[in-house]
C-alpha cells in the first residue's frame, strides 16, 4: 500500500515526508541529558540515541559537568532519577562539538547496518546515522526542510517538555573555526536545544544542534547545526569503547544512503544541459 505520509518528488536527495510523520517516528529516540554544573546547577540539553546505548549530542552539554542522566518522554525536575551516563566520547578536536554518551539505556539495541531498525509500521529503536560528507551537500538542501526536537526550557511549564518544531535550510556553510559543514536554519535558537537532531523531509539525520550565532547581543542569532560526518571522527578513534555497541558503523552504511552519490548527479544534469546549450 503506498504510504500517504510520502510525497514522490524527484529531488535527488529522495521523497519528502510529512513532518509530522517523522516527529512521531522518532520521537522515542529523543532524551533529556540533565547535568550538575560546577555551581550546583542543574541544567538540561538533548540527545539521540543512535544504537546500542549510545546518544550522539553537542559537547557543550556535558563537557566540564557531572552526574550526567538521560530521561525519556515528558519528565518532571527530579535530579535523582533518570539513567546514569556511564561514559562520553569526545571529538579529538575539542573545537568540533560533539560527542557520543554512553549508558545501559536501551543498551540491547544494537545497530545492524543494512537492516532497518524497525519494520515501517513500527518505531525505531534508533535513529540511524548516514554517510553524509560535506563536499556531497553543495546547497543541494537549501530551502528544504526538516525537524528539530528537544529540551528548551518553557516558562512556567511544571516540568521538561520535548519540544518539535519544523525548520528550513537557508544556508550551509564552512566555518572558518571548524573543520565541518554547518546548516544554518529558520527555527529560533534556544537553550535547551543543544545537542537535538536535525531530521530531514527526505527522512534522514542530517545533524546536531549546537549553538546560537551571533555577533551582536542586540540581533536575533541563527541556530546552527553541525553536518553528522563530525560524529565520524569519534567512531574512529573509540571503536573498542563503541565495541557490541555500534562497530558496524563504517563497515556497512545504512541502505537508503548507499546510493546516494548517483542520485545527487541529477542536480548536475540541468546545470550540464545549460552550459551544452
Amino acid at each position: 500500500m503506498p504510504d500517504d505520509n510520502v510525497t514522490k518528488d524527484p529531488h535527488p536527495w529522495g521523497d519528502r515526508h510529512d513532518l509530522h510523520a517523522l516527529f512521531q517516528k522518532y520521537s522515542s529516540c529523543i532524551v533529556r541529558v540533565q547535568v550538575k554544573q560546577e555551581n550546583g546547577d542543574h541544567a538540561n540539553g538533548t540527545a539521540f540515541h543512535i544504537g546500542g546505548g549510545a546518544f550522539a549530542t553537542a559537547a557543550h552539554v556535558v563537557r566540564g559537568n557531572s552526574d550526567l542522566r538521560l530521561f525519556t518522554g515528558d519528565s518532571t525536575w527530579q535530579p535523582d532519577e533518570g539513567s546514569a551516563v556511564t561514559e562520553v566520547l569526545y571529538h579529538s578536536d575539542e573545537s568540533v562539538d560533539v560527542a557520543i554518551l554512553l549508558s545501559e539505556l536501551w543498551r540491547e539495541a544494537t545497530v545492524d547496518h543494512g537492516q532497518p531498525s524497525k519494520p515501517h509500521d513500527e518505531r525505531p529503536l534508533y535513529i540511524d546515522v548516514p554517510e553524509m560528507w560535506g563536499e556531497w551537500i553543495e546547497d543541494s538542501l537549501v530551502l528544504t526542510r526538516g525537524i528539530i526536537c528537544g529540551y528548551p526550557k518553557v516558562p512556567r511549564s511544571d516540568g521538561a517538555y520535548k519540544i518539535a518544531v519544523s525548520a528550513e535550510i537557508n544556508a550551509d556553510i564552512q566555518r572558518y573555526d571548524i573543520p565541518n559543514v554547518h546548516f544554518i536554519v529558520s527555527s529560533t535558537a534556544r537553550g535547551g536545544f543543544s545537542g537535538a537532531p536535525f531530521i530531514s523531509e527526505f527522512d534522514m539525520l542530517l545533524g546536531i544542534v549546537t549553538e546560537a550565532l551571533s555577533d551582536d547581543k542586540l540581533e536575533s542569532p541563527y541556530m546552527a547545526v553541525i553536518a553528522i560526518e563530525a560524529i565520524y571522527g569519534i567512531f574512529d578513534e573509540n571503536e573498542e569503547a563503541l565495541k557490541g555497541r555500534m562497530e558496524h558503523y563504517l563497515a556497512a552504511w545504512s541502505q537508503p544512503q548507499n546510493d546516494l552519490a548517483s542520485r545527487l548527479k541529477l542536480l548536475e544534469a540541468p546545470q550540464q544541459e545549460g552550459q551544452s546549450n
